[in-house]
């Protein structure tokens, strides 16, 4: 081939192309980004609308339908989906995947611009987000101590927030459980009627005192000077002195109707660790920054503030989620570095030189380093699927320089000159190595046009693979025949050593194997039905172990993390919450795998984070540790909870192993059929953790306006409800300068007056000519209950019903309730498949298409190497038997099926399609060369023997560590591992009997077809009876 006789020939000016990609590649390599999973553009957009006290009925009808009803209207718009709670609506839009993240985000601003003015006036803008994957956090750092929360509260806003503010690649630092400085004036009820005063009185009297404004300018002379009035409130005692009223010549200050006190905003949420009260902080990274690169910063600036941590605080980092990122890279680092060892000692034991081994061994590397090259132009990062694709290519990489330099090494033995035996082995078998390449190339480029969010995964993977092989064939044809030419000789030294002699006994056995393997195909190619009857038998046989593996679509990784979630019964206060959580801490901090457990609680739910031991250093895996916890947390009453593994890659949907959506238009409809089939799933005991995404009502109190009562005695219904939001919520009336930032000061009812509903019996408002009328005289009090949150899909109501796996499989057991469910639907009532298990279907039955389509272009790439369009169907029919080992590695490596080992299914279709192509390549040369038919393939399968050995050992060997690997991540990586060794060993085996026999079977109907072609041309046909036809 010219390309290889050029390379022989300009030595040097190849060396330097390689020594030029390799620094390249190394450059690129420290640009790259390292990341959990690829960077990925999401066109999913929220829209979250928050309105201070609203129910979560009122916000679905007056906030939530406004915004789905103008966002469906969005071309490409796919599913929305809404939760609604009190006080907040989030409505997410999912787009179609080809549509731009950025563009989709423009167009639902300009049309919720447009309905801004049908939202409640209360209701605050619109907060529109585009969808970013990477903005979760990276790092959770808990503050603790026996220093008082509010000077921790302080530290942390003043010091550590902004130093991590301050770190490269910082995006946002959240931070929960605060204690942050409020003023508040506590009114006394009693004093406010006796003095005949409503809280809009000392709202106004408060406002109109604190002021701080510019008021107008003045011209002196030839100057403008601005007038500014200031009656700023300088100390928190002076909000006493505020004169509120002065009646009959008696002054009414603040003080004499309400105490003022200097506290802390009432508290929604608190964090734990360890169990101690403590401060969450939360550093998410921008987008697509080095997620290893900005946790070292942002740790190293902690180590830092840690200096000057005042006494009794601590500072501690709860989770970290760039370690296990770190560990899944250096893991597959090693991986990567045992395959290309043992690859290359599979070399050295074939062929027995040092030489020919080093120069097969420097393809590895080069091969590998140039592909960062091409990564980093494609803006590809370093993470789970980049790096797997390395790992399980190590073996693909090595086979195209097995094969050229086992053939210069086979011509050299003939006696040929090094630089002769380069060229001409080189161009002998260029055309099989190119068609080899191709074919592999083939089977992994449809794997990048995957539909569905999967398919923004897999296309880093699959686009790695096909980089890295085309940069091997390059290397195979350039730097392999030049160094050959440079470093073999004709001659071979027998080696006196005992490892020379060990490796003169292995090739005079092999050499003895390799003649016993041609008289047994010989022999075969006589019983060709009785082969192709057992090939049949042990496939289906193999196909009888599927159901026994079971499905998983991403097989779950061990993270060492855990998270448990309580949703509390409704109407609890926070300090309730927080000692039910407490409970579930205790019962968490038995089992010993546990390190450390850090919460973060609300008076609806609770988030505990459990961090387990080191993988190495415990018996049990996260997820059936969470299995574990599901079951002893289920003593606890009062509350609905699940304990699921974090999972690298997981993501989006629920956090159960099996999520099953209900919808229709009547909510109630649909929350009861879910509430009967969540009863029945709870009796079986293959699932754990049943529950609904719906919780008993929080109890609610309606205080219905009497209209005609309220006009008769001139009360406003506005005027009820700011009085009672006042002195039950609370309102915010101004701001109180305290030096280094402003604080709000909040004007509310005293707690001890607003403990019980008979609270409500005491309150006044105002009347005509500013007469208290009691509020029992214009309103109805009613007790009942109201969702604490909604959800809808698609517009509909909608009712999540899930539960985790133990003992079957998850797709069983989820095919085996969305039948159930499907025969017992009631009218209006539906199943929806939308959303993420939805989009996962839709990314499987892709991935199917694409495997078909894979198939079509390795059979195109034979036809073109063999010009005929029926000799690939010998090595198509061998495509099958890959299956067999497939699902026996499967089996024995105790895998599930799922998405990973599917494309090492379809990977093993081009890794026998390559030996197949060798293999008939050079049967077909010996055949024009007028040997008879099953000579050729005897003899081509005895000179090929040896290069399909070597590569397929190669690629077992460079993927046994993958296979056998225990670190972070593996579970990810083993599946295909373990389906690609299977496949290979059984493929192989039978590929060498199986391809040659129906070859024999192919060519013999070809040549019946030719016969009867030639018969029918030899007949004497009448011209004339040919007219017409």
């Amino acid at each position: 081939m010219n390309i290889a006789n050029i390379s022989i020939k300009r030595p040097v000016f190849i060396s330097v192309i390689m020594i030029v990609l390799t620094i390249l590649g190394f450059v690129c390599y420290k640009g790259l980004t390292l990341n959990d999973m690829p960077n990925a553009d999401m066109p999913y957009v929220s829209v979250v609308v928050t309105e201070n006290g609203a129910t979560p009925e009122n916000i679905e009808s007056k906030v939530t339908k406004q915004i789905e009803d103008a966002v469906q209207q969005i071309s490409g718009v796919q599913n929305i989906t809404s939760s609604v709670s009190s006080g907040m609506s989030q409505t997410v839009i999912e787009f179609d995947l080809s549509k731009n993240g950025e563009v989709a985000a423009q167009e639902v601003r300009d049309k919720i611009s447009s309905v801004r003015g049908k939202l409640p006036t209360d209701a605050d803008d619109p907060i529109i987000s585009k969808f970013d994957m990477s903005a979760t956090s990276i790092i959770s750092i808990a503050v603790y101590g026996s220093t008082d929360n509010q000077k921790m509260t302080d530290f942390v806003d003043n010091t550590l927030k902004p130093k991590l503010y301050a770190v490269s690649g910082v995006g946002a630092v959240n931070v929960s459980g605060e204690d942050t400085r409020e003023i508040h004036i506590k009114l006394d009820n009693n004093k406010l009627l006796q003095y005949g005063l409503t809280s809009g009185a000392v709202i106004n009297s408060i406002k109109s005192d604190n002021i701080d404004q510019s008021t107008g300018k003045v011209i002196d002379g030839d100057n403008q000077i601005s007038i500014t009035t200031n009656s700023k409130i300088q100390k928190v005692e002076d909000f006493k002195n505020i004169l509120v009223s002065n009646k009959n010549g008696t002054e009414i200050r603040v003080k004499d109707i309400a105490t003022v006190e200097d506290g802390i905003v009432e508290k929604t949420s608190q964090a734990y660790y360890q169990g101690n009260p403590s401060i969450g902080i939360d550093i998410v990274k921008q987008s697509g920054a080095n997620t290893v690169e900005v946790a070292k910063e942002a740790k190293a600036a902690l180590e830092q503030v840690k200096t000057s941590l005042p006494e009794g605080m601590h500072a501690d980092i709860v989770t970290d989620n760039s370690t296990s990122i770190k560990d899944t890279v250096d893991d597959v680092m090693n991986t990567i570095i045992e395959g290309c060892i043992l690859a290359v000692v599979i070399v050295f034991l074939f062929l027995n030189e040092w030489e020919s081994t080093l120069i097969s061994a420097s393809s590895l590397p080069i091969s590998i380093i140039t592909t960062f090259i091409c990564m980093k132009e494609m803006d590809f990062t370093l993470n789970t699927m980049s790096l797997m694709a390395l790992s399980l290519a190590v073996g693909l990489l090595i086979d195209d320089a097995i094969v050229v330099i086992e053939n210069i090494v086979r011509h050299l033995h003939m006696g040929k000159h090094p630089i002769d035996a380069a060229k001409d082995a080189t161009s002998e078998i260029g055309f099989a190595v190119i068609a080899t390449t191709l074919a592999v190339i083939a089977v992994f480029l449809p794997m990048a046009m995957i539909a569905g969010i999967i398919g923004k995964f897999f296309i880093e993977f699959a686009l790695t693979i096909v980089f890295s092989m085309a940069v091997s064939l390059f290397v195979s044809f350039t730097l392999v025949p030049m160094m050959s030419s440079r470093m073999l000789r004709s001659e071979r030294k027998e080696s006196k050593t005992f490892i020379g002699k060990f490796f003169g006994w292995f090739n005079h056995k092999f050499d003895i194997f390799a003649e016993k393997y041609s008289h047994l195909l010989a022999f075969l190619l006589h019983k060709r039905i009785t082969v192709l009857a057992v090939c049949a038998v042990m496939f289906i046989a193999s196909l009888s172990l599927i159901p026994s593996l079971g499905f998983v679509m991403i097989p779950i990784t061990d993270k060492g993390q855990i998270t448990v979630n309580a949703n509390f019964d409704s109407g609890i206060t926070l300090d309730t919450a927080s000692k039910e959580t407490k409970q579930i801490e205790e019962i968490v901090k038995k089992n010993p795998e546990v390190e450390y457990v850090y919460s973060t609680v609300t008076n609806s739910k609770a988030t505990v984070n459990i961090t387990l031991v080191d993988k190495k250093q415990r018996k049990i895996s996260s997820r059936d540790m969470a299995q574990k916890l599901g079951t002893d947390l289920k003593i606890l009453p009062g509350m609905d909870i699940t304990a699921s593994a974090a999972s690298m890659g997981g993501g989006g949907g629920s956090s159960k192993d099996v999520a099953i959506n209900l919808v229709g238009d009547d909510r109630a409809k649909v929350q009861a059929f879910a509430e009967k089939m969540k009863a029945e799933m709870a009796k079986d005991p293959d699932a754990t953790n049943v529950g609904v995404n719906t919780n008993s009502g929080t109890p609610e109190v309606k205080m219905t306006v009497d209209r005609d009562k309220a006009a008769d005695l001139g009360v406003n219904s506005s005027d009820v409800a700011s009085t009672l939001a006042t002195l039950f919520n609370g309102s915010t009336v101004t701001k109180y300068d305290g030096g280094k930032d402003r604080y709000d000061v909040k004007v509310l009812l005293q707690d001890e007056q607003r403990k019980n509903l008979s609270n409500l019996d005491g309150i006044y408002v105002s009347g005509s000519n500013n007469k208290l009328v009691p509020l029992t005289e214009v309103t109805k009090k009613v007790v009942g209950t109201t969702s604490s949150t909604l959800h809808r899909y698609n517009k509909q109501a909608q009712v999540e019903l899930s539960c985790n796996v133990r003992g079957l499989s998850t797709g069983t057991l989820q095919n085996k309730y969305l039948a159930k469910i499907k025969s017992e639907l009631p009218a209006g009532v539906s199943l929806s498949v939308g959303g993420m298990n939805g989009t996962m279907q839709k990314s499987m039955i892709s991935l199917v298409q694409n495997s078909v389509l894979s198939v079509l272009l390795l059979y195109l790439v034979m036809a073109a190497q063999f010009e005929s369009f029926v000799d690939p169907i010998a090595i198509m029919f061998a495509l099958p038997l890959a299956l067999i080992g497939a699902i026996i590695g499967l089996y024995v490596g105790g895998s599930q099926l799922s998405m990973m080992a599917a494309i090492g299914i379809v990977m093993l279709m081009g890794l026998v399609a390559k030996n197949g192509i060798l293999l008939i390549d050079a049967a077909k040369e010996r055949i024009k060369k007028g040997m008879p038919r099953n000579e050729a393939l005897v003899e081509a399968g005895l000179v090929r023997l040896r290069p399909i050995i070597m590569t397929t050992l190669a690629m077992i060997f460079g993927m046994i560590p993958t296979a056998l690997a225990t670190g972070a991540g593996t579970e990810m990586r083993k599946p295909m591992a373990q389906a690609v060794i299977g496949g290979l060993i059984t493929s192989t085996i039978l590929t060498l009997f199986v391809v040659p026999i129906v070859y024999t079977i192919l060519d013999g109907l070809k040549k019946r077809f030719a016969k009867k072609i030639h018969r029918k041309k030899s007949t004497p046909i009448d011209s004339e009876s040919n007219v017409g036809i």
